[in-house]
C-alpha cells in the first residue's frame, strides 16, 4: 500500500494543475512539505501556485513541515467521504493517525490551501 500512496503523492502537481481555483489561491504559498507514508516519503514544494514533488532523502533536503502517517491513514483520507478521523490533517492528528512536525508558521499561513491540495486525490478517484 505504501507504493500506492507514494504514487498518489507523485500525482499532486498534475492534480493541482487540474484545479486552477486552488492553484490561484496557492499563488502566494511558499512551503515545502515532507509527506511520509510509513518509512517512505517525498517532499512537496509549493511555490507561486506550482507544485513539485522531490525526493525526500539526500544531503541538505530541507522542509518546513512534516506530515507523517501510516499508508492506511492516507488512503482513508482520500476516500470520497472520509471518516471524521481522516477528514483533514488536523482531525488525523487529533485522533492519533498523523504527526505534524516542523515550522508551523508557514503551515498556518497556508493551512486551507495545504488541506485542499492534500484532499485532491478524492476528486480524482
Amino acid at each position: 500500500m505504501t507504493d500506492q500512496v507514494i504514487a498518489t503523492f507523485m500525482r499532486f502537481p498534475a492534480l493541482l494543475a487540474g484545479h486552477p481555483e486552488i492553484a490561484r489561491r496557492a499563488d502566494r504559498a511558499s512551503i515545502v512539505l515532507l509527506l511520509e507514508a510509513g518509512s517512505q516519503g517525498v517532499r512537496l514544494q509549493l511555490e507561486k501556485g506550482q507544485a513539485d514533488v522531490l525526493p525526500a532523502e539526500g544531503p541538505m533536503r530541507g522542509w518546513d513541515i512534516a506530515l507523517r502517517a501510516a499508508p492506511e491513514a492516507w488512503a482513508d483520507h482520500w476516500q470520497a467521504v472520509p471518516a471524521p478521523d481522516a477528514f483533514d490533517i488536523l482531525g488525523m492528528v487529533r485522533h492519533g493517525r498523523m504527526r505534524i512536525e516542523g515550522n508551523f508558521a508557514p503551515l498556518m499561513r497556508h493551512l486551507q490551501v495545504v488541506k485542499d491540495i492534500l484532499a485532491l486525490p478524492r476528486a480524482a478517484a
